[in-house]
């Protein structure tokens, strides 16, 4: 990435996205320099949630990110929008959990809260923190018990925290058994949680992540039967060829075990 940021906001923010995993410094030091870039409250919603992967998941530098969010909470485009504000609000959850922090929660509301515990569960698996993810995975589960609406922001959440969770376990090789059931917990909560917030192919993807766990935990006719459900997805839905070749994969190695 160059120093100077794009004069668009969607070339800025796509090319951070497109070099944050190799550069996460370099990105990091982008968006402290565009804080004012986003000029409407749904860029500054998608600067917001880049800020908090990269400072979080790829950097842990869980405060920075916070005064990071800060510094983008007095900008214009976050001025008078209660849905920026309550994002952010959950965002600086998210990092100030994961730095630690026993109080971080407080003042969000159950969905809220859900969401902060689940996007700091993806970020602390993310680097390896197995035992404190297990833990927000789990909290976050437990709060969402009772169900959320389904506009709800914590749906998508859990979603993408409990794949992301799994998926890490899956590669984990010194899994516990605590681990192994962590995996299928998380792989099955993501089912769950995408049936809710997501599309028929993020369901789809669902069952092969719940797939690929089983198999991991050794459980192959439960791996198979994961496996059938993505494929049927992709019958119903005419599924484009990769989505289709996984499903199958997923199948063939169920077989194979």
């Amino acid at each position: 990435m160059s120093t100077a940021p794009p004069a668009s906001f969607d070339a800025f923010i796509d090319a951070a996205w497109d070099a944050h995993g190799d550069r996460p410094d370099a990105v990091a030091a982008q968006l402290a320099d565009a804080l004012a870039l986003p000029r409407t409250a749904a860029e500054a919603q998608r600067f917001a949630a880049l800020a908090t992967h990269v400072y979080g998941e790829h950097l842990g530098r869980w405060r920075d990110g916070v005064v990071l969010l800060d510094k983008l909470r007095a900008m214009p485009a976050c001025a008078g929008d209660g849905d920026v504000a309550r994002a952010l609000d959950r965002h600086v959850a998210t990092l100030r959990h994961a730095a630690g922090e026993t109080d971080a929660l407080a003042a969000l509301a159950r969905d809220d809260q859900a969401a902060a515990l689940a996007a700091a569960a993806s970020a602390l698996a993310g680097r390896h923190a197995f035992g404190r993810a297990i833990e927000a995975h789990a909290a976050a589960c437990m709060l969402a018990a009772a169900g959320f609406a389904a506009e709800s922001p914590a749906n998508r959440a859990l979603a993408v925290a409990g794949n992301n969770l799994a998926a890490a376990l899956e590669d984990k090789p010194d899994r516990t058994r605590r681990e192994t059931q962590a995996m299928l917990d998380a792989a099955q909560s993501a089912l769950v949680h995408w049936r809710i917030a997501g599309t028929w192919m993020q369901e789809m993807w669902a069952h092969y992540r719940l797939a690929r766990s089983r198999l991991q935990a050794g459980d192959a006719q439960g791996a198979a039967t994961s496996a059938t459900h993505a494929i049927a997805l992709c019958d119903a839905h005419h599924a484009p060829p990769f989505e289709r070749f996984c499903a199958c994969a997923a199948l063939a190695l169920a077989h194979r075990a």
